[in-house]
C-alpha cells in the first residue's frame, strides 16, 4: 500500500506488515512481476525520490515475504536470463527445464549457510530510517545484515547504484554472500569488489551492479584512482548515489583521523640516509635528557641538549639553524649552494625526527607487525592490518630500517581526500552500528547525519560486572587467568580481549604455560578468522583476541554454553574508547541470550597516562591510603573513566584538525577534478576546442607535424602487434617524455585513423600536464599544512595553473615512441645509462621486451602495467 511519506516513520512498520500479510498467497512469479512494475513506476516518475518513499512499505513487505519463503525451503520460478547466468556462476540457483530453483542453503566463506531469517519489526524500523538517511544505532546481534537488505532493494530498483561499505573485506565478502540470493531472486545484480581487487576488468564490471559491496577504503581509493587514469575506460567509481555504511561510527569517526592518500610520481630513496643516522639516534636515546616523547600522541622532539649533541655528533653546526625554507627572506634568490645546504639540513632534521619516533613511540606488535620482511600497519580502531598502506613522509622507511627489513621507496603524494569530502559526493549516506549515540553530535556536525536508536527485539539480559582494578599488571593477568579457569569449570566459553597483538600474545603464553588450550585472533591470525569465530562460542572454549573481535564478528554460543550462562567477554585491558569496550561487550547476550562481561585493569596500565598531573597525584594519594588491596572502589575507577574521556577528547580534536586541513584543499581538488573530467570524457570536438589555448600558429604547426610522425610509428608498432596476435582487440603504445613513461591503450582497428590517434594522444598529454600540476600542489599542501593559510594555497594553485600551457607545449613536442625498425632489445641498465635508452628510441613492447626505464623488468610488469598497480595507499 502507498501511504503519506510525511507520516511518522515509526508508523510505517504497521503498513509494511499489512502488505506483508497480503502477500502470502501470491505466486513466486507474481512477486517478481510486481517488483518489475514498481521498478518501472519509480524510474518513469518525475520525482523518483518521492516515489521511493511512497513504495517503501510495499517493497519492504516483498523483501520480508521473500525472506519468509526462503526459510520454508527452495523457491521455484520460471527462469529468466539472469537466472541462467547465475546458475553457471553460483551454488544457489539450479535450472530445471524452464524453471529456476533458488536454494535456501548455500556457502558463505566456505561454510554451509541455511537461510533462517525473517525481518521483525525492529529491523523494519531500522530499514526505514536507513532509507531516509539516518545513522541508526542497533545493538550487536540485532541483524544489521538483514536490515540492510530492505533499503538495498528499494534503492537498487533505481539502478543508480547502492554501495554497501564495511570496515574490512571479510565482512564485505560475508554479507555479500549471505544476501546475494535474495537480491538475485528480485532481479537485482550484485557484486563485491573485494573478491578480485587486482583484476581491472572485474572491478569495472563490479561497479556496474545495482548493489556493490566493498570496504570503505576500497571505494575511496578507487575514486582517487579514477582521477589519475589517462583513459575514461579505466574509471570505475563514477556513481555516488546512495551509500550504506556498516559500523558507521568506526568509519566516519575513527577512520576520519587519517586522510586517504595515493603516493606515486617522484620516488624518494632515503633508506641509506636513515641507516646512516639510526645508530646515532639509538645512542642519543640512552640519555632521556636529550629528547621528549609521548607514546600516546606519537609526538617526539629533541631538547636543547639533544640538538647540541646532534650538531656535535654529525659535525654540522648549522643543522638546526633553519627549520623551514619560508623562514628565510629571499630564499629563492640565494645561491644554489646556499639553498642546497638549507634543504639538506631540513631533510636531515626530518630524518632524525622520524628515526626518533620509530625508536621511541612506534611499537612492534602494537602499532605495526613484521610479516614476510614487510612492515604492516595495525589499525588501532579495528585491530586489523591496513594492507598496502604506508605511513607518510618517511616514517615507514624509518621503521623498516629500525626492524632491518626490506626497504621500499617512498613517493610523493599525488592524490588525497578525507572521508568528510568523499562522502559529500553522495546524494545520501546512512549507516548502522551498535555504538552511535555517544558520537551523535559529531556525526551531525561533520556529516549532517541525524541519529536514531532502534530498540532491541528482545530485552538484553547481559550482566556487565564492575571494573576490576589491581595494583600491578602481573596481579591483573593472574586474576584474568583465574577468571578464565572459573568459566571453564562452569562450561562457559571465554572471549578474552586485549588492547594489542603484543598483549594478546603475552596472555596467550601465560595460558600455554598452565597447559590451557586456546585460540588466538589478532592481526597475525586474521586469515583463520572465520574458523576461530565459529568455535568461539562452543562449550568451554578460550579465545584470546584484540579488538579485531569487536566489530562484525558473530559469535554464536552453543546450546550447552547457553545452558551454563552463555559467553563471557573478558577485557584484559581498559580500552582507550568506550565504544570499543561496548562493541566487545556486545559479542555476548545477543537476541536476549544470557552472557556476562567484565573488564580488568591495573594501576600500571597505560590508560592512566592520559590523566592530568593533578589527577595523577590525587589518584596516587588514594592508592597510598589503601591497606586491604581493594583497588576496585568507585573513587579509583572514576579516574580510569576520566582517563578514557581525556583520550577521546584528544582524538576528537585530532579529527577536527584533519577535517579542517582537507577543507582547505577541497575547493582546489573540486576545481581540478572537474577540469580534468572535462578532458577525460571529452569528444573530438571538445579536444579541438581545448587546443585553442595554444594560440601560436607556428607552435601548433610543429605540434601537428610531430603527432603525424608519432602516428606513423604507432601504425608500424600496431601492425607488428597484430601479426603476433590476430585476435587482439587493443594495442598498448608506449611513450616517454623526459624519462617519464606512459602508455595509450588504443583500439587496434582504430589506430589507422589519424583523428582518433590525434585525439587520444592530446587528451593523454593534457591529463598528464594537469596531473603534474596537481601533484606539485598536493605535495606542497601536505607538507606542513598546519602553517599554511587558505590564501597561501590559493596563490600556489593560481601560479601553477599559469605554467600549464608551457608544459603542454613541451610535452606535445617532445614525447616520443621508443621504437625503431630493429628488434634489438635494450640491456638492463642503471641510472646514468638510462638516457641512452630514450634517445635511441629502441623498440619496446609486450612480454619479451624490457622496459625503457632500465629496471630490467618486462615492460608489462613495469611502467606498462595498470596505474592501480603503480601507486600506493597511505
Amino acid at each position: 500500500m502507498k501511504i503519506n511519506p510525511k507520516d511518522s516513520l515509526d508508523l510505517l512498520v504497521n503498513a509494511i506488515n499489512l502488505d506483508f500479510s497480503e502477500l502470502h498467497n501470491i505466486s513466486n512469479n507474481d512477486i517478481r512481476t510486481r517488483v518489475k512494475e514498481i521498478e518501472l513506476q519509480i524510474n518513469d516518475s518525475k520525482d523518483p525520490k518521492g516515489e521511493l518513499a511512497l513504495y517503501l512499505p510495499e517493497v519492504y513487505a516483498i523483501v520480508k515475504e521473500v525472506s519468509r519463503r526462503f526459510t520454508e525451503g527452495d523457491i521455484i520460478v520460471p527462469a529468466t536470463l539472469l537466472d541462467y547466468k547465475l546458475a553457471k556462476e553460483t551454488d544457489y540457483v539450479i535450472i530445471e527445464g524452464d524453471k529456476a530453483r533458488y536454494k535456501n542453503k548455500w556457502h558463505v566463506e566456505g561454510q554451509d549457510f541455511l537461510w533462517n531469517m525473517i525481518h521483525y519489526d525492529e529491523q523494519l524500523l531500522g530499514g526505514i530510517y536507513l532509507h531516509h538517511g539516518y545513522a541508526t544505532e542497533m545493538a550487536t546481534g540485532e541483524g544489521k545484515t538483514l536490515v540492510a537488505t530492505l533499503p538495498c532493494v528499494l534503492n537498487g530498483l533505481t539502478h543508480n547504484g547502492v554501495y554497501v561499505m564495511t570496515v574490512n573485506n571479510y565482512l564485505s565478502k560475508r554479507d555479500y554472500q549471505i544476501t546475494r540470493p535474495l537480491y538475485s531472486f528480485l532481479g537485482l545484480t550484485t557484486a563485491c569488489i573485494e573478491i578480485n581487487k587486482d583484476n581491472r576488468d572485474f572491478i569495472r564490471e563490479a561497479y556496474k551492479a545495482d548493489i556493490v559491496f566493498g570496504t570503505c577504503s576500497s571505494f575511496t581509493f578507487d575514486y582517487l584512482y579514477d582521477h589519475l587514469t589517462l583513459s575514461a575506460d579505466e574509471c570505475v567509481n563514477q556513481r555516488h548515489n546512495y551509500a550504506i555504511i556498516d559500523e558507521i561510527d568506526s568509519i566516519l569517526i575513527d577512520e576520519s583521523v587519517t586522510p586517504h592518500i595515493v603516493g606515486g610520481g617522484s620516488i624518494h630513496d632515503v633508506g641509506d640516509l636513515y641507516k646512516q643516522y639510526l645508530p646515532i639516534v639509538r645512542e642519543l636515546i640512552d640519555n632521556t635528557v636529550r629528547y621528549e616523547s609521548d607514546i600516546h600522541t606519537k609526538a617526539v622532539s629533541y631538547t636543547r641538549d639533544g640538538i647540541e649533541w646532534l650538531k656535535d655528533k654529525t659535525g654540522i653546526s648549522s643543522l638546526y639553524d633553519i627549520e623551514r625554507t619560508y623562514e628565510v627572506d629571499g630564499f629563492d634568490s640565494l645561491r644554489t649552494e646556499e639553498k642546497d645546504e638549507i634543504k639538506n639540513n631540513i631533510k636531515l632534521q626530518n630524518a632524525l625526527n622520524l628515526i626518533l619516533a620509530a625508536l621511541t613511540v612506534y611499537q612492534k606488535d602494537v602499532d605495526y607487525l613484521v610479516d614476510n620482511d614487510t612492515i604492516k600497519i595495525i589499525d588501532p580502531n579495528t585491530g586489523r592490518v591496513k594492507e598496502n598502506n604506508r605511513w607518510q613522509h618517511g616514517l615507514h622507511t624509518a621503521i623498516e630500517v629500525k626492524e632491518n627489513v626490506k626497504i621500499k621507496n617512498d613517493s610523493d603524494s599525488i592524490a588525497v581526500i578525507s572521508l568528510k569530502s568523499y562522502f559529500k559526493l553522495y546524494n545520501r549516506i546512512c549507516g548502522m552500528s551498535g555504538t552511535i549515540m555517544s558520537v551523535q553530535d559529531e556525526l551531525f556536525e561533520i556529516y549532517g547525519l541525524n541519529c536514531k536508536s532502534i530498540p532491541t527485539h528482545k530485552p538484553c539480559i547481559r550482566k556487565d560486572l564492575p571494573l576490576r582494578v589491581y595494583k600491578t599488571e602481573q596481579d591483573k593477568d593472574e586474576e584474568v587467568i583465574k577468571y578464565i579457569l572459573q568459566n571453564r569449570s562452569e562450561g562457559r566459553p571465554s572471549l578474552v580481549c586485549s588492547s594489542s597483538v603484543r598483549k594478546s600474545e603475552e596472555l596467550g603464553d601465560k595460558l600455554s604455560e598452565k597447559g590451557l588450550v586456546h585460540n588466538t585472533l589478532n592481526a597475525k591470525t586474521i586469515k583463520g578468522e572465520a574458523n576461530i569465530i565459529a568455535k568461539a562460542g562452543e562449550g568451554n572454549t578460550i579465545t584470546i583476541a584484540t579488538c579485531v573481535a569487536g566489530r562484525g564478528t558473530d559469535i554464536k554460543p552453543s546450546k550447552d554454553a547457553l545452558e551454563c550462562g552463555g559467553l563471557v567477554v573478558i577485557g584484559s585491558d581498559y580500552f582507550e574508547s568506550i565504544r570499543v569496550e561496548n562493541q566487545l561487550r556486545g559479542r555476548t547476550s545477543r537476541q536476549g541470550d544470557p552472557g556476562t562481561s567484565v573488564f580488568f585493569t591495573s594501576l600500571e596500565d597505560s590508560i592512566l597516562n592520559y590523566l592530568s598531573d593533578d589527577d595523577k597525584m590525587t589518584l596516587q594519594g588514594l592508592v597510598d591510603n589503601i591497606s586491604d588491596n581493594n583497588y576496585s572502589t568507585e573513587d579509583i575507577t572514576t579516574f580510569f573513566v576520566r582517563a578514557q574521556q581525556e583520550r577521546e577528547k584528544f582524538l576528537k580534536e585530532k579529527r577536527k584538525r584533519c577535517a579542517q586541513k582537507d577543507d582547505i584543499i577541497a575547493p582546489h581538488r573540486k576545481r581540478y577534478y572537474d577540469e580534468r573530467n572535462v578532458i577525460l570524457f571529452s569528444n573530438d570536438e571538445l579536444v579541438r576546442d581545448i587546443d585553442r589555448i595554444i594560440d601560436n600558429p607556428e607552435i601548433e604547426r610543429n605540434i601537428n607535424i610531430h603527432i603525424e610522425e608519432l602516428h606513423i610509428k604507432a601504425k608500424k608498432l600496431t601492425s607488428r602487434s597484430r601479426r603476433n596476435n590476430l585476435n587482439q582487440q587493443r594495442v598498448v603504445i608506449p611513450f616517454s617524455y623526459n624519462q617519464y613513461l606512459f602508455t595509450l591503450h588504443l583500439g587496434i582497428n582504430k589506430v589507422e585513423d589519424f583523428n582518433y590517434f590525434y585525439t587520444e594522444f592530446r587528451k593523454a598529454i593534457y591529463l598528464q600536464t594537469y596531473d603534474s600540476v596537481w601533484k606539485e600542489f598536493v605535495t606542497y599542501a601536505m607538507s606542513d599544512l598546519d602553517t599554511k593559510e587558505i590564501g597561501d594555497l590559493d596563490n600556489k594553485f593560481t601560479s601553477m595553473k599559469h605554467s600549464v600551457n608551457t608544459e603542454l607545449v613541451n610535452r606535445m613536442l617532445n614525447s616520443i615512441i621508443p621504437y625503431n625498425q630493429t628488434d634489438s632489445k635494450p640491456d638492463a641498465v642503471e641510472g646514468e645509462k638510462r638516457d641512452t635508452i630514450f634517445r635511441t628510441e629502441k623498440y619496446i613492447l609486450k612480454n619479451d621486451q624490457f622496459c625503457p626505464c632500465g629496471s630490467g623488468k618486462k615492460y608489462c610488469e613495469c611502467h606498462g602495467s595498470n596505474i592501480r598497480n603503480n601507486i600506493r595507499r597511505r
